[in-house]
């Protein structure tokens, strides 16, 4: 028998919660296809109504509780500056047993996941060549990847970027990240707690 599993995301801004939302599916479903628990999982998380970079930890705390009452796993995203965040909400909030939260937490922020698929974003029209990074583990060094996103696509709409970019990026490239490697590892020790691996 297959199992549901449902998802819900809170995160800092907009772009992140596109970008993030959507490589959280394609890579729970790829988890999913390649292990023996039988489960699927929806297109679309359940998202809280509010910023996690611009809300009150009181108020994000009701949310998650709220939002954990609905979810099997609950992502939590903040960039790396911002993730003692994530700790403190574990530390005052106890979720109920059938839900894990999952922090999402790239070096510096969301954009250096967007710019690991180097041969992807070469292929958009107007992308700057010489401004892509020459492999996907240099974007985590990166010291402003937002900038640097600017740069390889100027002029482009960030949230039609962070979508796109999330239907087609590569996730083979992204797991040669580390911030990236141990979202999954925490994804798939979460799932393992949940019996849905």
């Amino acid at each position: 028998m297959t199992r549901y599993l449902t998802v819900g995301l809170l995160a800092e801004g907009p772009e992140d919660e596109i970008f993030l939302g959507t490589v959280a599916v394609r890579q729970l479903k790829e988890l999913a296809a390649h292990h023996s628990g039988h489960f699927d999982v929806g297109d679309t998380p359940l998202r809280g109504r509010y910023s996690t970079a611009r809300t009150a930890h009181e108020q994000i705390c009701a949310e998650v509780a709220d939002l954990a009452e609905d979810c099997d796993l609950l992502l939590i995203h903040n960039d790396h500056r911002e993730r003692n965040k994530i700790d403190k909400i574990r530390r005052d909030v106890a979720p109920p047993s059938h839900c894990r939260i999952v922090g999402v937490v790239p070096v510096r922020e969301t954009e250096a996941w967007l710019l690991a698929d180097g041969p992807l974003l070469g292929s958009l029209p107007g992308a700057v060549p010489e401004h892509i990074p020459a492999g996907a583990r240099g974007v985590e060094r990166a010291a402003d990847p937002k900038a640097l996103l600017s740069r390889v696509l100027p002029g482009g709409d960030s949230r039609e970027l962070a979508g796109f970019l999330g239907e087609r990026v590569d996730l083979d490239r992204l797991r040669t990240l580390p911030a990236y490697q141990m979202w999954c590892a925490e994804l798939t020790a979460a799932l393992k707690e949940l019996r849905f691996l």
